[in-house]
């Protein structure tokens, strides 16, 4: 995608990197990456994340004002509020949108971006950062993008696979990174789908002489786990294998597998794992079945493919290395900071 228009700005006032930061979290982990993506690429080292407390599970209480829907909305309001004089607050998600919306209201001088469709109109929040897929109304403060904002660094990348070379090393290059969800909203993801994808990735691994760097997710399920780690332990291949559930290995391997990789597989019901593999700079390979995703993941990957970053899964791997990862994130890290110096200039 082309760059958006960033405001026109007149650099006076504080930086945006010596503001004070808090992320709101809902307690999802691909929008906490989001938004911490977001804050780091702004200059925020470590920035403070902020979970908020649903005092009802139920999906049907979601339309409650955010103070009776969240226990502690008040004391993040509090916390908030003592902070200053310059705060920028980021949060992803329709629920976590309607908390910034509310903190805008009640204390115009915070600086609120919101990652995702929000709730409410543009004019809600400072800066609203949308994927094209979501088909969202353009204004002035609204900053499109190809796919999700993430922690993904050439730096966090470089640094990691350094730090795992020694460990990786007796799997054979080149390799390829499998990357393996679970069962979603878009459909389930048990031991019979877990299989059928390493069997073809397995089989491909073998023809072309591929080491494999595997890693399930906390969404993928014990059978799914098992049936991964059974199948890679039959194959003889060189590989690396890394769960969340394992308990002996707490030492996550994920950016040094993208770091170390020639190439991804993943599934293609996680965004936040498409965007990752994406925004490394990898060729991308989808695993699953476009015709049961929503037809606006379709339409994300579809633009992938555009680029030449990503195709369905064929077994083939003829996809060359982009010039580039995706650079979402640093996209609307830009956009945020112009429409910080104009707000300091005196702008609206």
């Amino acid at each position: 995608m082309h760059a958006p228009d960033l405001p026109e700005t007149e650099l006076s006032g504080p930086d945006i990197a010596d503001a004070e930061v808090v992320v709101i979290s809902d307690g999802r982990a691909g929008h906490v990456n989001q938004s911490v993506g977001v804050a780091e690429m702004l200059g925020f080292k470590d920035p403070e994340v902020m979970t908020l407390v649903r005092a009802h599970t139920s999906r049907w209480l979601g339309w409650l004002p955010v103070e009776m829907l969240f226990a502690n909305y008040a004391k993040i309001a509090h916390e908030i509020g003592r902070m200053g004089p310059q705060v920028v607050v980021i949060g992803a998600g329709t629920q976590v949108s309607r908390v910034l919306r509310k903190l805008k209201r009640a204390d115009p001088r915070l600086f609120t971006v919101c990652l995702m469709r929000p709730a409410g109109k543009p004019a809600d929040y400072d800066v609203v950062a949308v994927p094209k897929h979501d088909n969202y109304k353009k204004q002035d403060n609204v900053v499109v993008t190809l796919g999700a904002a993430n922690r993904i660094t050439r730096d966090k990348l470089a640094q990691e696979a350094d730090r795992w070379k020694k460990r990786l090393a007796p799997v054979t290059s080149p390799r390829l990174a499998l990357l393996v969800g679970g069962t979603s909203k878009h459909g389930g993801f048990g031991r019979h789908a877990a299989q059928e994808m390493m069997l073809a990735v397995l089989e491909a691994a073998r023809k072309k002489g591929l080491g494999l760097l595997v890693t399930t997710s906390r969404r993928t399920g014990e059978d799914a786990t098992e049936a991964v780690a059974t199948l890679l332990q039959k194959s003889g291949i060189k590989h690396h294998f890394w769960s969340p559930d394992d308990e002996a290995q707490r030492d996550n391997p994920y950016l040094a597998y993208l770091g170390l990789s020639d190439a991804v597989v993943v599934t293609a019901e996680s965004v936040s794992m498409v965007c990752e593999a994406a925004s490394s700079g990898r060729p991308v390979y989808l695993w699953g079945q476009p015709k049961k995703l929503p037809r606006k993941l379709r339409a994300l990957y579809e633009g992938l493919m555009k680029q030449g970053r990503a195709k369905w899964w064929d077994g083939s791997l003829t996809l060359r290395p982009p010039a580039a990862g995706l650079m979402d994130t640093l996209m609307i890290a830009g956009f945020v900071r112009a429409r910080w110096n104009k707000r300091m200039a005196g702008g609206r």
